[in-house]
């Protein structure tokens, strides 16, 4: 019988300042068991327990304390999600030098571009990288380079086994002195429409973040994630979240076997992105609509919809079928990056699944709010943390508390214009907090299309009406320009059609049946929030690390 939390649960977690005081903690608290696994190409399973996973952490430290670098230096961290990613950033973190997570997503010249802007004198780097960023060293750029989970014959370039193998042969050195003022981590934002800033978080606030989100949030024993390291959301939420609680968690790092890495790891909780859980709900539904199958099982998530509406017991095989085919033991999702539609996470609570959707942002630590295992409220995005006040200014939602970042690198003007004197922080996102304290999104301030009568749409609210057409795989709405004027615009959806459910259909025929679903979304609008255009597209659009869409550069 599944367990589930409530109220009546222990939701307290242990309370750490600093890193070192968190690396010690978690030694302490959970040495034996399963802390880090990965699957390698062969499905072949490798384990760390929390003992050896420290241990690692430990000899790092004392080959980077060894190098004499000034308390502060920053330390670039380039590759994809592996073991050695995270045990180099604790050891980093551990020693005073703030930690610099590229996103590896970008360009080679913005790749090196984020380096330099970032001030790092030292890089921690994957062999996928390695070619991009030796310029660097050949140049004096960087001091040194140290290759992750790789061997090579370059100059200058030092290997991180030999690192492991030399620092425990040596006598574990104490934990420099830190405090929670210090930087520890610099962020970049995944910004959709500008130039990323760089976010400066110091360890306090990061571990303020963690210890304030396991009080809302217990995962349970077995945690997969396959969100980018390189963004706070998936170092500090899901990453340390998860030692936090001693869990066990598997990770993966390649996009092509994420779903086969699902399945291997059978997890119960998982941390994730609305793309991702748009994904496995597509794959349900198809199924279903290939079996023929699918009127039918309308017809029982109405029923059940029904029953949970009157609180009656909704038990049905069908739903437990579903999910043991698609979901395996999967109980609990923690969603985050972007919105997620109500309907979907309905169809995924009446399978049994509980899904939290959350809210955050990098200059956040990311997390500012989210749904509590014993009270959520689907469609919101829950209660602020217990640290963070929230205000709305104006329809846009400020936060204030211990969580907010130090400012952004080397950026003052940007830093004076996102935080006020008195310490708020202005998200530029759009929303309101219901008479309950549950906090809702409806856009973002930057994304508001305006008409040259005054009114103003959100895209978000279009895009999401549109995504809910089974045909549509992605959408953006925009305001495309219809004269002279700025403000004389015609709302457009961009569409990429999903490919397996438009196979055999010529481009007129997808245009002529999704033209026929927007206009019965538009009947149920005002004539000022229509969509006027639709454009289909080839190809998926851009993303950022958490897969929002770029809304410039598709």
């Amino acid at each position: 019988m599944r367990k589930t939390l409530d109220r009546k649960e222990d939701f307290s977690v242990p309370i750490f300042h600093t890193f070192p005081e968190f690396l010690e903690g978690i030694a302490r608290l959970y040495g034996p068991r399963p802390a880090l696994s990965w699957f390698t190409r062969r499905k072949e399973e490798k384990t760390l327990s929390y003992k050896e996973l420290t241990d690692k952490v430990s000899a790092l430290r004392n080959m980077l304390l060894e190098k004499k670098l000034p308390t502060g230096s920053h330390i670039a961290l380039i590759g994809e999600n592996t073991a050695d990613w995270i045990i180099t950033a604790l050891a980093v973190i551990s020693c005073g030098y703030v930690a610099v997570y590229v996103d590896t997503e970008q360009s080679d010249e913005s790749i090196r571009d984020m380096v330099r802007r970032s001030d790092c004198r030292l890089l921690f780097l994957s062999g996928t990288f390695l070619p991009i960023c030796l310029p660097l060293l050949q140049d004096g750029q960087v001091s040194g380079m140290i290759l992750m989970g790789s061997k090579t014959t370059e100059a200058g370039v030092e290997m991180l086994e030999d690192l492991y193998a030399a620092g425990a042969q040596k006598e574990v050195s104490a934990f420099p002195q830190t405090d929670p003022s210090q930087t520890a981590e610099i962020v970049f934002t995944s910004g959709t429409t500008s130039q990323s800033k760089m976010v400066l978080l110091s360890q306090g606030a990061i571990m303020q973040n963690i210890c304030d989100t396991g009080t809302y949030v217990r995962l349970y024993e077995r945690v997969f994630c396959s969100l980018p390291f390189y963004h706070a959301y998936g170092f500090n939420t899901a990453v340390l979240n998860s030692f936090l609680r001693g869990c066990h968690l598997y990770i993966n790092g390649d996009l092509k076997t994420t779903m086969r890495d699902l399945q291997l790891s059978s997890p119960d909780s998982m941390l994730t992105v609305p793309l991702m859980l748009e994904a496995i709900h597509n794959q349900l539904w198809l199924g279903v609509e290939k079996a023929g199958k699918a009127e039918s099982l309308k017809k029982l998530i109405q029923a059940a919809s029904v029953c949970k509406k009157f609180h009656l017991p909704a038990n049905f095989k069908t739903f437990d079928a579903l999910r043991e085919k698609i979901c395996g033991s999967l109980r609990l999702i923690i969603c985050g990056g972007a919105h997620l539609s109500k309907e979907i996470a309905e169809e995924f609570e009446l399978l049994g699944i509980q899904v939290l959707q959350g809210y955050g942002i990098t200059e956040c630590c990311p997390l500012i709010s989210v749904n509590c295992n014993y009270d959520n409220k689907l469609g919101s995005v829950g209660r602020p943390l217990p640290t963070v006040e929230l205000r709305i200014e104006e329809g846009e939602v400020w936060a204030r508390g211990p969580s907010v970042m130090q400012g952004y690198y080397n950026n003052p003007e940007e830093t004076a214009q996102a935080l006020t004197s008195d310490g708020w922080f202005k998200t530029g996102d759009l929303g309101y907090l219901d008479k309950d304290g549950f906090l809702f999104l409806t856009g973002r301030k930057k994304n508001l299309i305006v008409f040259k009568n005054g009114k103003k749409v959100s895209p978000e609210k279009l895009e999401e009406l549109i995504s809910s057409i089974p045909m549509v795989k992605e959408v953006l709405v925009t305001g495309t320009a219809n004269g002279v004027f700025a403000d004389d615009v015609k709302l457009t959806a961009s569409i990429y059609p999903d490919p397996q459910r438009t196979e055999g259909l010529s481009s007129y025929e997808i245009l002529e049946h999704l033209q026929h679903e927007v206009d019965k979304i538009n009947n149920t609008l005002p004539t000022y929030q229509q969509i006027q255009l639709v454009n289909i597209r080839e190809k998926e659009f851009n993303k950022t690390g958490t897969k929002k869409i770029k809304r410039h550069g598709n």
